[in-house]
């Protein structure tokens, strides 16, 4: 359950979603990083904090798209998995390694089946009517995005990538004040899934064009 509030000094809108031990009075950057490898099948991302230190893992599992993320000792604290069958590319987050509805956190879908860009709507568990606008949205390009509280234009964090728009292996990402960070990145993390699940789909078609043409030559 999502918790609005304000601060003492009533500069910022507090967030909380995953847990308000997860924000801080001031602005934190992060920097998310691929570490997918031959070596390490089962590492996909961490994120450090702008000392290097790693602040969250993302573990995969062998044969499932299903993804755990892990705070810097190993605990588990989201269960990151898309929903099959649905045409809004829909990923859900759960509390934990659960992946129970009882620990629905939020669903990340997309905005409108067909889009030239990445608009997607988060939608809280608890937000149970179907015409009730979305929670908060994520909007991203190539090297650009922005999460904003519901249809509004109120921004609670940003992300760039840090280099070129073809090297897509790091990202990185500003969190206003008192907003929460590691709901945040899980966001980020939903995002690089599904463009590398489009990535990989995309070359596997590519490759079947390749060789059927291959066939006819």
């Amino acid at each position: 359950m999502v918790e609005y509030g304000k601060t003492a000094r009533d500069v910022a809108p507090a967030v909380v979603v995953v847990d308000r031990q997860f924000t801080v009075s001031r602005a934190v950057n992060f920097t998310v990083t691929s570490t997918r490898s031959l070596l390490s099948p089962s590492d996909h991302y961490k994120a450090t904090d702008i000392n290097g230190d790693v602040v969250l893992k993302v573990k995969g599992f062998c044969f499932s798209s299903r993804c755990l993320l892990l705070d810097a000792a190993d605990t588990p604290l989201l269960t990151i998995k898309p929903k099959a069958f649905t045409c809004h590319e829909t990923w859900r987050v759960f509390r934990g390694e659960s992946t129970s509805p009882n620990d629905l956190l939020f669903s990340v879908r997309k905005s409108k089946i067909f889009q030239w860009n990445d608009n997607f709507d988060v939608v809280l568990a608890n937000n149970t009517n179907p015409s009730a606008p979305c929670d908060f949205k994520m909007s991203g390009r190539c090297k650009n995005g922005t999460i904003c509280i519901g249809k509004s234009d109120e921004i609670i964090a940003q992300m760039h990538r840090k280099t070129a728009c073809f090297a897509r292996d790091k990202r990185e990402v500003t969190v206003n004040p008192n907003v929460d960070y590691v709901f945040i990145l899980s966001l980020i993390i939903v995002l690089e899934e599904i463009r590398a699940r489009r990535r990989r789909s995309n070359a596997a078609a590519a490759g079947a064009v390749s060789g059927a043409i291959a066939l006819i030559i």
